[in-house]
């Protein structure tokens, strides 16, 4: 524990003067149980206080990930700024004819509109007509911040407090840019489906729940079907491409899986799934079909055949996912927020969702 630094040795030192200021008694005793975890808080923090950026390959997958927050502070402290920034990176509309006389328009900044140069016509349009931030209240430069913050993860109680705005206006500009996200993967991935012939795709299911009361059988929650491809490359199994479905389903039988698998898994695709008897039918459909026993093992040994890909999404997926959010009101959304998270995790996910 000294090797933390001296830092942690004067936080250590100082929990020891504290016990000496108390006799013995209810308070000491609930010290002793207290000051441990707050050495373990403390512990974490100066661990990761000390991870170094170790090359310049580092510092460029940290930069793809998000926007460097203090490159943006300006637009998150002035609503003019926050509108400028977005017309000057081609994220909204940058000149925009008068759609009643035809005439150009002119930027006026106050009033942040376009207005027609046309002197009889005057006609003002917004610079936000189309976009997601549109006829929504909140001011520009709190709605980026909130996206900003959305799109880092952050829970929603932090950005409430952050921003001194309620939980429950966090929580409805999150699905907003949720809803945003699932209407984007839905036109994008429409018609498209995954693997092929010479690929593997691992399909398999989960239930998405909470417990009550965080324990006993679990309750509410939906049934998720998925599907990861995995490139072969002679005679090699790679994961690199990762192209995967995921969504709802309603009953786990013979006809939904075939139908979901025909609809998003292309025909002569080999398919590697566990025993369940839903997905027996699937020679018979067009698929080569192998299967891992996991009773028995999680990798076939004398096929090298595994679901291990499918199923790691599974914990990602649910750890993504509060306990509350986990029903089949919500579950749509999330499922496709995760999509397009996993799809854009080597970019910038704040310009990929402006430029979205």
């Amino acid at each position: 524990m000294d090797a933390l630094g001296p830092g942690f040795g004067m936080v250590k030192r100082c929990n020891r003067d504290i016990l000496r200021m108390y006799p013995k008694g209810t308070l000491r005793s609930i010290l002793k149980l207290l000051l441990p975890q707050i050495l373990l808080l403390y512990e974490k923090i100066e661990f990761f206080l000390q991870i170094k950026i170790k090359n310049k390959k580092d510092l460029i997958k940290l930069q793809m990930f998000i926007e460097p927050y203090k490159s943006l502070k300006k637009i998150f402290d002035d609503e003019k700024e926050a509108l400028l920034y977005l017309i000057s990176n081609d994220y909204v509309n940058k000149h925009i004819k008068c759609n009643k006389c035809e005439h150009e328009t002119k930027l006026n900044l106050n009033k942040k509109l376009y207005v027609c140069r046309y002197y009889k016509c005057r006609k003002a349009i917004s610079p936000l007509k189309g976009t997601i931030f549109n006829n929504l209240t909140l001011p520009l430069n709190t709605q980026l911040h909130i996206l900003y913050l959305f799109l880092g993860k952050a829970p929603s109680s932090f950005i409430a407090s952050s921003l001194q705005i309620s939980k429950n206006t966090v929580s409805s500009y999150n699905k907003i840019f949720r809803k945003y996200l699932k209407n984007k993967q839905l036109l994008g991935n429409r018609n498209i489906k995954i693997g092929g012939r010479n690929k593997i795709v691992e399909i398999d299911e989960s239930k998405i729940a909470k417990r009550k009361y965080n324990k006993g059988h679990k309750v509410e929650g939906a049934w998720v079907i998925g599907g990861i491809e995995r490139s072969m490359l002679k005679n090699k199994i790679k994961n690199e491409n990762k192209k995967m479905f995921l969504l709802p389903i309603e009953e786990r039988n013979v006809d939904n899986i075939d139908l979901i698998i025909k609809r998003y898994v292309k025909k002569g695709t080999t398919i590697y799934t566990d025993l369940w008897k839903g997905y027996n039918n699937l020679k018979n459909i067009g698929y080569k079909h192998l299967t891992v026993n996991h009773s028995k093992h999680f990798k076939d040994p004398n096929t090298g055949v595994h679901t291990n890909t499918i199923e790691g999404t599974w914990n990602g997926l649910k750890q993504s996912i509060i306990p509350r959010n986990r029903n089949k009101k919500d579950i749509v959304l999330y499922l496709k927020e995760y999509q397009w998270r996993k799809k854009n995790r080597e970019y910038n996910v704040w310009k990929k969702f402006l430029k979205d």
